[in-house]
């Protein structure tokens, strides 16, 4: 080039620089070179070790967070390369010698002319973009990076697996309309009134016996994390609603209802459904349902505790009962903002003689069950959290007892127990990495930030420091003195912080190529996959099966491991073919591994029972098992095709056998006074036939026609969920 100034960083190598020959301009590369200082000044430079030149990456940064971890590499490494300066061409980035040509050039100096920041360390991967993007024009759905499905989203070969199998094996479509079916005539059937009179609402509680055993349950699960109520006065009050349920007041009703939902999925013993809804999961959704209409009617001026406590609940319910899910980010961001109009996330200590310090405590346990919930689901929608917008300087809350804690308490007699932990501990403990853990979620999805893999790395001993701090998942609870953390606690305190670590080295995990970086974020996603289905699965196994439905964590470790499995498996293969040494990822034990997937797949398994929903899960891992041993079973493609969907049928099936008589469902779920009046035309015409004897045509939808090769036909809303057809990747 004949203007100098216009080449920025240019390394001036012969005979055309790096920037020359990458884009394809090496003819007409040259320099007009200004008169070199002379020698005996640029010597006596060199001694003082001033001028000596050091070798800088040709191409500039992309970004600023590059150029500041090439910039920090710079300043804190002394064996970089030097150019040796012993001849008049010191200063230049040629070797000793003078002229040269270009053949000798390229062979004789290879460390020069390659990129010294790719020598140094591999390059970053390349950031792409994909996301789940579903429906068209306005209608809808946004899933971004730190969701679970998104990395089927850099997944071809699964997603092309999955397509294949779903379009040559037509077993699927029958049992999806014939469940879709009886969803339709039940949407029509059952009543759409809602109670919000206090006469009303007590029609709604069950018995005595199936009231109590549903409050304990929630008491030694869910409210062992999430503090929303305050044991002591609850139990009071609740005993007086049993002594006389026409004295109850219509909001604590309302509360005692969305205990009941929050695990009324889980404490039914008959395992029986209407249409894809489970009959724990439709009496939970009446009770949600109620709640709302209640609390619509409320007034926003005369706020109480109990109208906070119901809102944090219906946020818990509805997480539970999978109840309008795609509107859980929002749910619980809206949590989070009215909280925050209501000063929550101020410290009540400033309103001074306005409040008691019961409420100030009660105040600061609710807040955390706010941020808390509120950042799982972001986590879980793969979307910024609302707490990374706003400063808050509300404490977190004292861990103390509830039995500590009375309405009449002052600061002066409380005292904290460090010697063991409370039913507080899990928020207490929470707090100490709650702004690492919403540090991390809007770095995931930034659309933005392009995370070097340095930041990784000391995001990685953060999150590890966290860890080490928190009392073991698997330790003992036979301690009288550590009761008070239950199991659960213990496991999720594990899993909302060991879950970033399989999504901040998962970039360089799924590179195939053979290199001790990559291989180092492979060992770690899968010692972090692994165990976040092994938490989830113990927990299970011990007869607490709360978390399949509030988390999703042992599906994102199942699919995590499905691509570590793949990678891995390529990645040995081609060490074999070019007879290299192992890098740092360890054999893969393709039995084991598969192992925790079929774990995973039977938990999710398990969710559909307790559910009655929840097949597109399922249909991934089964596909994803499925391909894993077509991987080692090449002669036999179509029997795993055939078998993965099988499975799937399979759990449809099960829902269809267990599918109780529309009259029968309506007088477990509402009271005989929901179930008067005179039936409309629609509810009329659907009780001609017998639920199980109707057929497609009856409600409009036609037969499967295995002959027509539109994939519309065989899945309900949008088929792209089971395809992943609507992947948007962006490069």
């Amino acid at each position: 080039m004949s203007d100098p100034t216009a080449k920025l960083a240019c390394d001036r190598e012969y005979p055309s620089c790096t920037r020359c020959r990458k884009t394809g301009n090496s003819d007409s590369c040259s320099y007009d070179d200004s008169p070199a200082p002379s020698r005996n000044k640029q010597q006596r430079s060199d001694v003082l070790g001033q001028n000596r030149p050091v070798l800088t990456a040709a191409p500039a940064p992309e970004n600023a967070a590059s150029s500041a971890f090439l910039e920090s590499y710079r300043d804190n490494h002394n064996n970089r390369p030097i150019v040796s300066d012993l001849t008049e061409h010191a200063g230049t980035w040629q070797l000793i010698g003078g002229d040269v040509d270009g053949a000798t050039t390229i062979k004789e100096r290879p460390a020069i002319k390659a990129d010294v920041t790719e020598l140094t360390y591999p390059p970053e991967p390349k950031p792409t973009e994909a996301v789940v993007f579903r429906g068209e024009n306005y209608k809808t759905q946004y899933y971004g990076s730190t969701n679970p499905t998104s990395l089927i989203g850099h997944f071809p070969e699964l997603r092309s697996y999955m397509k294949e199998t779903i379009k040559h094996h037509a077993s699927l479509p029958g049992v999806q309309k014939e469940l879709k079916a009886l969803d339709t005539k039940w949407k029509y059937e059952k009543p759409h009134n809602l109670p919000v009179k206090t006469a009303d609402l007590l029609l709604l509680l069950p018995d005595q016996a199936e009231m109590d055993a549903a409050i304990r349950l929630y008491f030694d699960t869910l409210e062992t994390m999430y503090r929303i109520l305050h044991r002591p006065t609850f139990m009071e009050e609740y005993e007086q609603l049993q002594q006389d349920r026409t004295a109850a007041k219509p909001g604590f009703i309302v509360l005692v209802l969305l205990i009941m939902a929050t695990v009324s999925c889980t404490t039914a013993t008959d395992r029986t459904y209407v249409g894809s809804s489970s009959i724990g999961r439709e009496r939970g959704s009446l009770w949600i349902e109620t709640a709302e209409a209640w609390l619509g009617k409320q007034s926003k001026k005369n706020i109480y505790l109990v109208i906070w406590q119901i809102r944090c609940l219906l946020v818990l319910a509805k997480q539970m009962c999978r109840y309008k899910k795609k509107r859980m980010w929002s749910v619980a961001g809206d949590l989070v903002r009215e909280g925050m109009a209501a000063g929550f996330h101020r410290d009540p200590s400033r309103l001074g003689g306005k409040i008691s310090f019961f409420d100030q405590e009660i105040r600061r346990r609710l807040w955390a069950t706010m941020a808390e919930l509120e950042l799982q689901a972001s986590v879980e929608r793969g979307m910024p959290s609302a707490l990374a917008a706003i400063r808050m300087d509300c404490a977190p809350p004292v861990d103390i007892d509830d039995e500590d804690l009375r309405p009449e308490c002052d600061s002066t007699q409380i005292q904290e127990s460090p010697s063991h932990n409370t039913s507080t501990s899990f928020l207490h403990l929470c707090r100490h990495s709650l702004d690492l853990r919403v540090s991390l979620n809007s770095r995931m999805n930034d659309l933005t930030s392009d995370l070097p893999y340095e930041d990784i790395l000391r995001y990685e001993d953060m999150i590890m420091s966290e860890l080490r701090k928190l009392p073991s998942p698997t330790e003992s609870n036979e301690d009288t003195t550590d009761r008070k953390l239950s199991q659960m606690a213990r496991v999720v305190l594990d899993l909302q912080l060991r879950q970033f670590l399989v999504l901040l080295h998962a970039p360089f995990a799924r590179k195939t190529e053979i290199n001790s970086r990559y291989a180092v974020s492979r060992m770690v996603c899968f010692n972090a996959a692994a165990s976040l289905i092994d938490q989830h699965w113990r927990l299970v196994q011990s007869g607490n099966p709360m978390l399949l439905l509030l988390r999703h964590d042992y599906f994102r470790g199942a699919l995590s491991l499905t691509h570590y499995a793949y990678v891995s498996s390529g990645i040995q293969a081609f060490r074999w073919l070019i007879n290299m040494s192992a890098d740092l990822c360890f054999p893969v034990d393709h039995n084991a591994l598969l192992q925790y997937i079929q774990n995973a797949l039977t938990m999710l398994e398990d969710s559909i029972t307790y559910l009655g929903t929840g097949f597109t899960y399922h249909w991934y891992i089964s596909a994803a098992i499925s391909f894993l041993r077509s991987q080692s079973q090449p002669a036999k493609p179509s029997a795993l095709k055939q078998e993965a969907i099988n499975q799937v049928v399979r759990q449809y099936y099960r829902v269809l056998a267990s599918q109780e008589q529309f009259p029968r469902a309506k007088e477990r779920i509402y009271s005989s006074r929901f179930r008067q009046g005179n039936p409309s035309e629609a509810e009329r015409h659907f009780d001609v036939l017998d639920p199980g004897e109707m057929s497609l045509d009856d409600v409009g939808f036609p037969q499967f026609d295995p002959t027509v090769p539109s994939m519309d036909q065989y899945f309900f809303g949008d088929p792209a969920a089971w395809t992943f057809d609507n992947l948007w990747e962006v490069a």
